[in-house]
């Protein structure tokens, strides 16, 4: 810079600072002075230029910033995927915890139904949490619903701490569960689109990877502080629902005192607060390599956002930019509804069958002749190698791709859960006890969903343009969620009416389905910059080349029906045929229930 304005003054032969009148100035700025020394009297003229030149300061925090990014991702993880230590918690106290159902509800048949209406009252609210975070989103960016939507946990916590010692305390519980799983709800769609904006893109996967890592150590906690030796007593099982207080507290403290996503305050074109929160979360190295990143993904989504013009020039009358209006035009969009599509299928359906081991595990293994304290025991060491497999690939998760780590785990499972179906058969369970074959076949199968989990948990928020991340989460948050709380809601009830072989079955054949579509159509997302994952689908809406197949072949089906009036006589004379015996069967089985 110095060296064009040296060349935009031909005259200049020296220059000087003039330190002195500006050693007390404490405005971040020095001021620099030109002055031309070769007059011809020798003395210096009036200077002739005044730049003032911006010091750069140094805005980086003190400390770590990769200190400062593992608090904030851990953080987050804590206040959303470790809670589903509320639903592995929810599974092993169920022995404990039926002697006070059955004294509110008097019956097994309704204690049990209360007791589903209670486990399944938090994915409900997961799934309103999911939407809330895009009313948030829309207008508040990424930080204020993980904010709220860690103290929404906080309360939900403290309300089912309350089951035993208030009037209806199952439906205070239940409204407490619902209000955590809306927190959860929050914090997971806000925060999982936060975590793929903070880290550099070669940590983007093994920062999201955290969020199955911490689900995972959710479960282990939930099952082992159940257990008869901890809280899994009739006397204190109400108090192991509140143990996520101890971890959710700190994390508030965190969360609240980290900045806003860089990247969506860039979006917002806020660039300074965007620097500083950058230079918070990512070293100088990275902060270059991410702004550039960010800067082209800006520049590529300007691109893709066309307005109207008219026959003068002037641009089109926008409509109110209400969420409702966002979210119809952005499924307009092929390349957002398609990359919506998979996402729905990818996080929906990967592996299904956590809902089944998760929830009802303990159940399971009572009904296989194992004691409620070892049924309670097996299922905690169920959880060991899914927690120790969690940890270990965070290392190398970003070494291996996407699709690999989801599809290979996934038909493996199909492997598992099959045996599973043969070894409970009746013609087999005589041969091999089940309380021993079952648990290590659920064990295996758990440990290879922790692998798919993560890397599905990685891929849905790869899939979207920042623009699209909230959103896109958000909706396949709720078809999720909406899922597994019917999902969970039944199969209490189904395990007990059909056993565990049948029950299996639809989970085995969706896993096989789920490998397949994955294969197909599933992009690889590691290593790849959203708009370059962007370009992988087409800007056409789904399914319309179908519809065009469709509406052509119909087309000439009728211009060859049309050219050929004998042909369409006959079929008009079948069709007229089969609607009159129809009415005909249809009547007299109407008189013969009459004359019954």
């Amino acid at each position: 810079m110095f060296a064009l304005l040296t060349r935009g003054i031909p005259s200049l032969k020296k220059h000087r600072y003039l330190k002195e009148k500006y050693q007390n100035s404490s405005d971040g700025y020095e001021s620099l002075l030109l002055e031309d020394l070769n007059s011809e009297d020798g003395k210096p003229k009036p200077p002739d230029v005044h730049i003032r030149m911006p010091r750069i300061v140094n805005t980086c925090p003190p400390g770590s910033s990769s200190l400062r990014l593992a608090l904030v991702v851990l953080s987050i993880g804590a206040a959303s995927h470790f809670l589903l230590f509320l639903d592995s918690v929810v599974d092993n106290l169920l022995p404990a915890a039926m002697p006070f159902f059955l004294s509110v509800y008097e019956t097994k048949e309704n204690a049990n139904h209360a007791w589903e209406m209670l486990v399944s009252s938090r994915i409900y609210g997961l799934a309103i949490g999911c939407f809330i975070a895009v009313l948030l989103s829309h207008r508040h960016g990424r930080k204020l619903p993980v904010v709220v939507g860690t103290i929404l946990d906080v309360i939900g916590v403290i309300l089912t701490l309350l089951i035993t010692y208030v009037p209806h305390g199952v439906t205070v519980a239940t409204i407490g569960r619902l209000i955590n799983g809306i927190g959860q709800g929050m914090v997971q769609t806000a925060g999982s689109v936060m975590l793929s904006e903070l880290p550099p893109l070669n940590k983007r996967g093994t920062v999201l990877a955290t969020l199955t890592m911490w689900a995972c150590m959710g479960e282990l906690g939930g099952m082992t502080i159940s257990l008869d030796d901890f809280f899994g007593t009739p006397e204190l099982w109400q108090w192991a629902m509140g143990f996520p207080l101890l971890v959710l507290l700190p994390a508030l403290y965190i969360i609240c005192h980290a900045p806003e996503s860089p990247r969506y305050l860039f979006l917002e074109n806020r660039e300074n607060e965007a620097r500083k929160a950058m230079s918070y979360y990512q070293s100088p190295a990275d902060c270059k390599q991410s702004i550039e990143e960010i800067l082209i993904e800006k520049q590529y989504t300007l691109q893709m956002v066309k307005e109207k013009i008219d026959e003068n020039g002037n641009s089109s009358k926008k409509e109110k930019d209400t969420l409702w209006n966002t979210i119809i035009e952005r499924l307009k969009d092929g390349k957002f509804t398609r990359a919506l599509l998979i996402a729905l299928f990818v996080q929906t359906f990967v592996h299904l069958d956590d809902w089944l081991w998760i929830s009802y595990s303990t159940q399971i293994f009572e009904n296989f002749g194992l004691s409620s304290g070892k049924a309670q025991t097996a299922s905690l060491i169920m959880s060991l190698p899914q927690a120790v497999i969690s940890v270990a690939l965070l290392g190398c998760f970003d070494n291996f791709d996407r699709r690999t780590l989801l599809i290979v785990p996934t038909i493996l499972s199909v492997i598992f859960g099959f045996l599973a179906i043969v070894f409970s058969s009746p013609g087999l369970s005589s041969l091999v006890p089940l309380f021993v074959i079952i648990p290590i076949l659920a064990t295996f199968d758990l440990s290879v969903a922790a692998i798919s989990g993560e890397s599905a948990y990685a891929i849905v928020p790869e899939l979207f343009l920042a623009n699209d991340k909230v959103l896109g989460s958000a909706i396949v948050g709720i078809v999720q969620n909406g899922f597994g709380g019917v999902l969970t809601n039944c199969l209490l009830t189904a395990l007990t009416n059909h056993g565990i072989s049948n029950v299996l079955v639809p989970f085995v054949a969706m896993n096989t389905i789920y490998a397949a579509v994955t294969y197909k159509w599933l992009p690889e997302t590691n290593g790849k910059t959203p708009q370059e994952i962007s370009r992988h689908f087409s800007p056409e809406f789904p399914g319309t080349d179908f519809y065009l197949y469709v509406k052509h072949k119909c087309s000439n089906i009728a211009a060859y029906l049309t050219a050929k009036p004998v042909l369409l006589n006959v079929i008009s004379f079948i069709v007229q045929l089969v609607g009159c015996i129809f009415l005909l069967d249809f009547g007299v089985s109407i008189f013969k229930k009459i004359g019954a």
